[in-house]
């Protein structure tokens, strides 16, 4: 073949060439195999994961929620509240709120109820006025002492005045027992005989077994995790299978990875926040103001951590 026939071929193939690479590129690239990726439309970038942006917290039962259907009961949680704050206040009007139509059933108070020193003469100012727009609708109240509550030596008069009688006992709610715990004393062995025998006791079937405390066993936060709860009590409830424990002190919200099969929560930003890092059992982390939803369901448990102006700091679903 002549030498300039063999040069007008090559150059026709390098102007064909170019016209599929503008015009036609995902073909030449199928071709070539250039940027591919070995799935999906050739030549595009692979997929990357990346952090949810914040959203509104849906309306209970909402299509789109985290669970779709009426929840057999609602509970909200939150810690560290008993300053009788505008803070406090916003917390607990978000969570009327989102209770609308469907309203909760308890409000669990993790510990801390009054600030600074546990005055039982504050009682009405910083816990049943704030959340009266709650507890107005029908929520059970179920205190648990913190720190705080115990510097005065009038803790008991705290309990009385909120309707309790002892500072460890059994609330149920629906399918929801409920096992609230002193964490100012942990090294109390009557109480921890009442809680072997507490979650070893037969209980109805469908039964969810959570459990609420002031001092944290794990926590990233500026407290850090109580080494006290973790080893005298952690035990119990991998044992126990229990799936959730709450807790406050640390002003943050926290979960962890299940340890041992138990998931635990820090809520302790209900009326102000402190700084909070993360540990190698950390999930979630945030130095913020919120409450906890926390919806019953037969087979599983809902949670979503809600801030006072109805973002979503975090949810979760366990199950049984």
């Amino acid at each position: 073949m002549p030498r300039r026939l063999i040069l007008w071929l090559a150059l026709a193939l390098v102007v064909v060439a170019g016209a599929l690479a503008v015009l036609a590129p995902g073909f030449l690239g199928s071709v070539l195999n250039t940027g591919g990726t070995g799935g999906g439309q050739p030549g595009a970038p692979a997929a990357t994961a990346s952090a949810p942006a914040a959203s509104s917290a849906p309306s209970p039962g909402a299509p789109g929620s985290s669970a779709e259907g009426r929840p057999l009961v609602r509970l909200a949680v939150a810690g560290d509240t008993g300053t009788g704050s505008d803070k406090e206040r916003a917390v607990a009007a978000e969570m009327a709120r989102h209770g609308g139509a469907d309203p909760y059933a308890a409000l669990v108070l993790l510990g801390d109820l009054v600030y600074d020193v546990g005055d039982p003469a504050l009682v009405d100012r910083v816990v049943t006025r704030p959340f009266a727009p709650v507890l107005d609708t029908g929520a059970e109240l179920v205190p648990v002492l913190g720190n705080h509550d115990e510097v005065s030596g009038e803790q008991q008069q705290i309990l009385r005045a909120l309707g309790r009688d002892h500072p460890w006992y059994v609330q149920q709610v629906g399918p929801v027992r409920i096992v609230v715990l002193d964490s100012n004393r942990v090294d109390d062995r009557g109480q921890t005989r009442w809680l072997e025998r507490t979650l070893a006791a037969a209980v109805a079937p469908g039964t969810w077994t959570v459990v609420a405390m002031h001092h944290p066993a794990y926590s990233a936060g500026v407290h850090g995790s109580t080494a006290q709860v973790r080893e005298a009590w952690a035990p119990l409830f991998a044992r126990s299978h229990v799936p959730l424990v709450l807790a406050g002190h640390d002003h943050d919200y926290e979960r962890t990875a299940p340890q041992d099969g138990v998931t635990y929560v820090v809520s302790g930003g209900g009326a102000g926040t402190r700084p909070v890092g993360r540990e190698p059992f950390t999930v979630v982390s945030a130095a913020r103001l919120h409450y906890l939803d926390l919806a019953v369901y037969a087979d599983r448990l809902v949670g979503t951590a809600i801030t006072p102006d109805g973002q979503v700091l975090d949810t979760f679903t366990l199950t049984r």
